[in-house]
């Protein structure tokens, strides 16, 4: 496991691991002065004729130290956490990275729920219960060491006896519990992500469900997620209330054999004893709980592992920057899905810079996934796509987007005001491109009558929004970033007949006023696609060269 832990740290923070450890070592030290300290004062107590005033100032004095031990203790505490913290947060961006560059198949692939819920927690457990239990259990280890040696100097028959008793507890407590809080923790989460899915596919479907009368179902659902998770956190809390009981109970044990084996005065054994017991029983308890929650969360360790070690190769062909100033060439395009299912074979196709390309087809035919392909989304699986002669790769994809935009159906709106989703991605917001791109898509009426004008919040994935509204503004966010070439994917087949006149309506002029814009649209209607200097069906003319 620790390989493992060390195969996910960066250089750096191997070099740093080396201080935090330092950090533990000077910290259980510090924890062993704080007993040690103790241990003058019980000696003066248990003389034949304490003197009180000495024993005052000594108290006093151990005060002071006790005080400074701790302060620096908390010094140190706080080193080891920022250092926990940073692997948390340099974790969780490159498992974010990870996952976007992965690509829209991948994403596809997996739900988003399970992906946030990985990235956001996942790499945070990893940090604080998997790496944070570890420092812990090497400093309690530490301290109880040293308790335990300097015990066994004073009175070697106390420290063995202690020692006989506690360390077998200790290692038959660890034993049993591994196995069992592993498959906890996994249970857990798994539960804990159903939860997270279901809630959210719950308010998102809240329409369709309240007229299906369907939400017994998932709320029995959601109670039978919460019994499970309730369940295992119950059996979790069971075994870390054990070391509470084998600690205490390993002190006890220990007493009671030092009385039956230690004959004469037992003052001062007895104390020192009690000194030693009062810090190990806390120590104890701290070490096997944090073996407890490093069971529990052991899980964190794979799912940080395929998030952040398991990309994909990156292809190295450049294929030279893109420029599209004659044509877009589809040669032998072929793809299929990993399951097997063929969607395009041997697919041929040319689009000149300028044109308007319509595309029909029936549904499953390869319209989207074409769009796809085009885009550089998905890697063909035969076949290429050159842009002016130069063929598209991955390499050379993100000079390709900055030349194109893309109207979905459903239109990705963040929470944020107007001007930012047209201007999405970009810190500084051009207000006078703005202006003129909502005058093009016909918003700018609309825009000026919105309580804050374009710095108005759109609501959570634009609830605010009409369904022609929501195709207006991704319009305008091609033309903010001055597109060339603009993919419209069937962003009317959703929208009554008269407002996707009104968007179609709206293509119509872009085409005629902005000279080399290139529109390629997907649609079902033909009313869609009636300004279109070329409509292809994918249905007939699959297999042909156009």
């Amino acid at each position: 496991m620790i390989r493992r832990i060390l195969s996910l740290l960066s250089p750096e923070e191997k070099k740093r691991s080396y201080r935090v450890i330092a950090s533990v070592f000077l910290r259980a030290l510090l924890d062993f002065a704080g007993v040690a300290a103790l241990i003058p004062i019980l000696l003066m107590v248990m003389g034949d004729s304490p003197d009180r005033w000495r024993i005052l100032c000594l108290c006093m004095g151990v005060l002071v130290f006790v005080l400074c031990k701790n302060g620096l203790s908390l010094l140190l505490t706080r080193y080891q956490s920022k250092y926990l913290l940073g692997i948390n947060r340099r974790l969780s961006e490159e498992m974010f990275r990870s996952y976007y560059q992965r690509g829209l198949l991948f994403l596809k692939s997996r739900s988003t729920v399970q992906l946030g819920y990985e990235v956001n927690f996942i790499c945070y457990m990893f940090s604080l219960n998997v790496l944070a239990p570890l420092l812990r259990i090497c400093s309690e280890s530490l301290l109880l060491l040293f308790i335990m040696v300097a015990l066994l100097v004073f009175s070697p028959l106390a420290g063995l006896l202690l020692v006989m008793v506690l360390l077998p507890l200790l290692f038959a407590y660890a034993k049993g519990v591994k196995g069992r809080m592993t498959r906890y923790g996994k249970a857990e989460l798994e539960a804990r992500r159903q939860q997270s899915r279901l809630v959210v596919e719950t308010f998102r479907g809240y329409s369709e469900l309240e007229i299906s009368q369907a939400f017994r179902s998932s709320l029995s659902a959601f109670r039978s997620g919460l019994d499970k998770i309730i369940d295992c956190r119950l059996r979790y809390e069971m075994l870390q209330f054990m070391p509470s009981m084998l600690s205490e109970g390993a002190v006890v044990i220990g007493i009671m054999l030092l009385l039956l084996v230690t004959k004469g005065d037992l003052r001062v054994v007895s104390g020192v004893f009690a000194v030693a017991a009062y810090r190990m029983i806390p120590s104890a308890r701290v070490l096997l709980a944090s073996w407890t929650t490093l069971q529990n969360s052991t899980h964190a360790i794979q799912t940080v592992e395929s998030g952040i070690l398991n990309e994909p190769a990156q292809d190295q062909q450049s294929g030279g920057q893109i420029t599209f100033r004659r044509s877009m060439d589809v040669r032998h395009l072929s793809f299929s899905f990993s399951d097997g299912g063929t969607v395009l074979s041997d697919f041929n196709l040319t689009i000149r810079r300028g044109e308007c390309l319509g595309i029909q087809g029936s549904s499953g035919s390869g319209k989207t996934t074409l769009f796809h392909l085009l885009l550089g989304f998905y890697p063909p699986t035969g076949g290429e796509i050159r842009i002016d002669d130069v063929p598209l790769t991955p390499s050379n994809r993100p000079s390709w987007h900055r030349l194109v935009g893309y109207v979905p159906q459903e239109i990705f709106i963040i929470q944020g005001s107007l001007a930012e989703n047209i201007a999405l991605g970009e810190q500084k917001i051009d207000r006078h491109r703005i202006q003129a791109v909502l005058r093009q898509v016909k918003l700018d009426d609309w825009a000026a009558q919105l309580p804050e004008g374009m710095d108005t919040p759109l609501g959570e994935y634009g609830s605010r929004l009409s369904g022609g509204q929501k195709q207006r503004i991704g319009i305008a966010r091609a033309l903010y970033k001055r597109a060339e070439v603009l993919f419209f994917d069937e962003a009317t087949s959703a929208l009554d007949n008269s407002t996707e006149t009104e968007i179609t309506s709206a293509l119509e002029d872009l085409a005629h006023s902005l000279h080399g814009l290139t529109l390629i649209i997907i649609a079902h209607r033909d009313s869609s696609l009636r300004f279109c200097d070329r409509i292809i069906d994918l249905d007939t003319l699959l297999n042909r060269t156009l």
